[in-house]
């Protein structure tokens, strides 16, 4: 990284140079008042863009995206935690669907009351067979897409 300061060009290891000489400046004439000058201003300079840099940084840390996407990695992250999240999720995906196929979208009190303790229970089965269900659902995804390639080589032949 190097910055560009009026018009001297300066490297990152000449303004850490300058960084660690300004703090020790010992000024006797112009041409010392002169350099501090110009050092303390290519401080400012550097400090001023690092600033904004972190700025930036913050800024687009805090859209709403990027917030959630940080949630989500945490919780990926977290051992244990996103297993959970995902066997509750398709449990209560599953006992929604349940109720939704048993009652439909009008129905009387007691079939809403119904299709309620059905969607609970599917939803408690779900997440508490995750899974055995998701390995039954990857055998049968392996039988379909086997028995269509089986059934291609069988015609080609």
């Amino acid at each position: 990284m190097a910055g560009r300061i009026g018009r001297k060009y300066v490297t990152c290891m000449e303004l850490v140079f300058l960084k660690a000489q300004s703090t020790s400046m010992n000024i006797k004439n112009s041409a010392d008042l002169r350099a501090a000058i110009q050092e303390l201003e290519i401080r400012k300079q550097l400090e001023k863009k690092q600033l904004a840099e972190s700025f930036e940084v913050l800024k687009e840390s805090l859209k709403p995206i990027n917030l959630l996407k940080s949630t989500f990695n945490s919780v990926r992250e977290a051992p244990g935690l996103g297993g959970m999240v995902v066997n509750t999720t398709l449990g209560m995906g599953a006992g929604l669907l349940s109720k939704r196929l048993m009652v439909g979208k009008s129905a009387g009190l007691l079939k809403k009351l119904f299709g309620s303790a059905v969607e609970l229970g599917v939803a408690g089965l779900v997440a508490n067979n995750s899974g055995t269900i998701k390995s039954a659902a990857n055998q049968l995804f392996k039988n379909i897409f086997r028995s269509k390639k089986s059934d291609e080589a069988i015609k080609s032949v």
